[in-house]
This record gives structure tokens, C-alpha cells and sequence, in this order.
């Protein structure tokens, strides 16, 4: 395992690997540390750049696998989520998106077209096999964005009533890292190149993850259900679409192709995310653990706004 260093192992992790200490940045020593690798996974490949190196490492290695993102797919219209500025602008996409689905072209204009940067320079051009695998929202231990973190802050600060847009029924899909860990297992053992969705067995709506992390936290509150969208701040989270425009993977492909079996469902698998996110934030500012959440999602934890809101309503 390569990493920068900036973080310690996971406990469960450092009997079963060797750490390698290097900065992407760092070709000398990023091609010494894969020299000779049966397989090279990179799991933050994000720009051009990224997919020359990509390549350029490849030489040295039995096979690559890469992990992008389910946000390069597009509508027949061209429309993604990258664009999307409000419900009108969202693609409308099948339920369940295949890997066949039309994706956005290679650039570096935005996190989903370096993705597909990336996608396209493995898929065309690598002289070794190259998996490329599209996760949705990923969770676990660790997670520096931890969007479960919406609803585990509020747990911790006893907010007793949780307010929800479009009903609670908004679905995008979750992906958990027990779940990419054993897809990335799967192609391993099985080079080739290809396409594949990672998602979970079981793609929760946004009222199944509120309830999910309550019962992980042992907490309680009343759901407020807006009947359309958020006002504002108040009802957003970080899975919110449209009901009208459900966001799944098929993972059939993955099941067929390389015999893949989830690990996890959400319900299981968010308990260990939510002890992590308790534990980790006991003593710090939530900011420094999360800062990704706090750049992304930071504005979502308006109190008050959720309480003038509610007041209103009451009234």
C-alpha cells in the first residue's frame, strides 16, 4: 500500500499490508514502489495528468484497476450531475444505470470529466488490463467527506426533529468501502478490461439513511417530510435528488462478469461509519476531522434556519 502518509493505518490493516510511504508527485518513487506489482489499484486518480501517469506505470506492472465515478454518466440529452444546478438541469437517467449508459467527455473542467479523462485513456490505450470501476456515495471508516455525517451531527447535538425534501424518498446510491473492497478483489483475480458499477445491494431512500444512523446511534427524533423541495438549506442533505430522478447502478455486470458478492448492506455496514464518526470527532472540531464535509456540506447544519422553519409550521 502507497499512501502519503498523512494518515495511520487502520488498526485491522497494518498486519496485512506493507505501507510505502510517496507523494504522487513523486514519479521516481511512485514507479520504484509499483515496479514489479501484480496488480496496481489507484483509488484517487482524478485528472488528465492522473491517466498519463497511469499509463506510464502500467509498463511496470500485471494489470491496473482504477476507480472512477458514477457521476460520469449523462442522459441522452448530454445533461450530468456535474452541470446540474436545480431539479430541471438533473439527467434522467435509466433505473438502473448500466455501464453502457452515455458518459461525459474527457476534460479537466470537472471532477467527472477528469474521471472520464481517465476512463478513456485506460480503456484505450493501456498496453495491460485495466478495470475501471464507477462507486456512487461511498462510506466508511475513514471518509474525510462522510456524508452520514448530516445525521450523526444531528444525533450528537439532540436535534429531536429531522426534516427530509421531496419526502424522504429521494434515492441516490450508496457504496460501501467493504463492498468497492471486495469488487476490487473480484477484478484482481481476474484481470481484464472493462466496465463496472459499484453499488449496494440495496440502494436506501434518503429516509431509510436517516433512519439507518438513528438506529446505529440509538437516537430518536421526528421526521419532518417536505412535500417538495428543500427551502432553502432546510430539508437538503447530501443524497438529495429529485424523487423523480432516482440515481442506481446495475451491478449485474459486476456479478456475471467477475463473480462478485456484496460484503455489506447499508443498514450493516453504515454502523461501523457512525461509530467512527463518534469516536473521531469526540475531542476535535468536527471541521478538521471532515474537512471535505465541511467545504461540501457545511452550510446544511442551519439550526436555526430548521427552526424558524419548523415554528411555521407548527403555526
Amino acid at each position: 500500500m502507497a499512501s502519503r502518509g498523512e494518515r495511520a493505518l487502520l488498526d485491522e490493516l497494518a498486519g496485512l499490508t506493507r505501507h510505502v510511504t510517496v507523494d504522487r508527485a513523486d514519479a521516481a518513487g511512485l514507479e520504484q514502489a509499483a515496479d514489479g506489482a501484480d496488480v496496481l489499484v489507484d483509488v484517487i486518480p482524478f485528472s488528465p495528468a492522473d491517466a498519463e501517469q497511469l499509463l506510464r506505470l502500467a509498463k511496470r506492472v500485471g494489470a491496473v484497476i482504477a476507480i472512477s465515478s458514477a457521476s460520469v454518466y449523462t442522459d441522452d440529452k448530454g445533461r450530468s450531475l456535474d452541470e446540474a444546478t436545480g431539479p430541471d438541469d438533473l439527467p434522467r437517467l435509466p433505473v438502473p444505470i448500466p455501464e453502457s449508459q452515455p458518459t461525459l467527455p474527457a476534460g479537466d473542467a470537472t471532477y467527472s470529466t477528469g474521471k472520464a479523462a481517465i476512463e478513456r485513456a485506460l480503456l484505450e490505450r493501456s498496453r495491460v488490463p485495466a478495470t475501471v470501476i464507477r462507486p456512487c456515495a461511498i462510506y466508511g471508516r475513514g471518509d474525510r467527506q462522510a456524508r452520514e455525517w448530516h445525521f450523526v451531527k444531528r444525533a450528537l447535538d439532540g436535534r429531536g426533529v429531522v426534516v427530509l425534501a421531496y419526502g424522504g424518498r429521494s434515492r441516490f446510491h450508496t457504496t460501501a468501502a467493504e463492498n468497492l473492497g471486495e469488487l476490487i478483489r473480484c477484478c484482481a483475480e481476474q484481470p481484464g478490461t472493462r466496465v463496472l458499477n459499484c453499488g449496494d445491494p440495496d440502494p436506501p431512500t434518503l429516509l431509510e439513511i436517516s433512519r439507518a444512523i438513528a438506529a446505529a446511534l440509538d437516537h430518536e427524533w421526528t421526521e419532518a417530510l417536505l412535500p417538495g423541495d428543500a427551502e432553502g438549506v432546510v430539508g437538503r442533505t447530501p443524497w438529495s435528488v429529485p424523487d423523480t430522478h432516482p440515481f442506481v447502478v446495475d451491478m449485474s455486470a459486476a456479478e456475471r462478469e467477475v463473480g462478485y458478492r456484496h460484503i455489506t448492506t447499508y443498514a450493516d455496514g453504515v454502523r461501523a461509519s457512525c461509530e467512527w464518526l463518534v469516536e473521531a470527532t469526540r475531542a476535535t472540531d468536527w471541521r478538521e476531522v471532515l474537512p471535505s464535509h465541511a467545504r461540501y456540506y457545511g452550510e446544511l447544519f442551519d439550526y436555526a434556519a430548521e427552526d424558524e422553519y419548523l415554528a411555521r409550521a407548527r403555526g
